[in-house]
């Protein structure tokens, strides 16, 4: 069996003691979950964590404005501003440059180019896409899909960047091919339970780390998010 001594925090408090101390390196992570669950807000925790260890890490938006996404989070870390103007915590804007180079959805082989450019050109060692569903498949095969799927997240693997995937899930009771093929599987949840709205994070997989995948208690606090080693309908006093 092989340990992994390193480790990569996640930057969400809470969270690192729930994964025997953070993520293994070089992997990919998928971070899925309903609008407005936290999962930009979770990613950019993990960027701004590399960026205070010295880091340079990246966050490659596919549709929305990197600038809104860093105004968002100024709430939470006025700091970030800081790590972006020091290019600690680079921004890219993909979506225009890879619609405008083709006339159909952005594909896996188009996106790894590019971000193998920035990864190799920066040095980037923490990266995080999003979103996810942004690219799409030129083979309606499901096989071949699976395949370059495949080939996009080794590749990522390769470059050895410990990366996020960020997608939209709402059916949680429906899996694609990335759900198998990433390291690891992080769900933000958010329902209405006795009258309240309550959050909740699961660790549904994580390949290599000892972990819980029961519901635990997420909340939006003025430092971010952060996760309670609890369940979510525990009565709060």
């Amino acid at each position: 069996m092989q340990l992994y001594s390193e480790r990569v925090s996640t930057g969400v408090k809470g969270l690192d003691e729930l994964i025997e101390g953070g993520l293994i390196p070089g992997r990919v992570y998928l971070v899925i979950g309903p609008p407005g669950s936290g999962k930009t807000t979770f990613g950019m925790q993990f960027l701004l964590e590399g960026a205070r260890r010295g880091e340079k890490t990246a966050y490659i938006s596919l549709i929305h404005k990197p600038e809104e996404v860093v105004k968002d989070m100024v709430r939470f870390d006025p700091s970030i501003y800081a790590y972006v103007n020091t290019w600690k915590l680079m921004l890219f804007d993909l979506g225009p440059i890879l619609w405008r180079e083709s006339t159909r959805v952005p594909t896996w082989r188009s996106v790894l180019s590019r971000i193998r450019e920035i990864v190799e050109d920066e040095k980037i060692t923490r990266l995080v896409i999003d979103p996810l569903t942004a690219i799409d498949f030129p083979q309606q095969d499901p096989v071949e899909k699976r395949v370059e799927l495949a080939k996009f997240i080794r590749g990522l693997e390769d470059l050895g960047v410990t990366a996020y995937l960020i997608a939209e899930m709402i059916d949680l009771d429906r899996y694609s091919e990335e759900h198998y093929l990433v390291s690891g599987i992080i769900m933000l949840h958010y329902f209405m339970h006795e009258g309240r709205m309550i959050r909740a994070i699961q660790i549904f997989k994580m390949r290599g780390i000892k972990h819980d995948p029961n519901l635990k208690l997420l909340k939006f606090t003025d430092r971010g998010l952060v996760v309670y080693n609890k369940s979510p309908f525990e009565v709060e006093e």
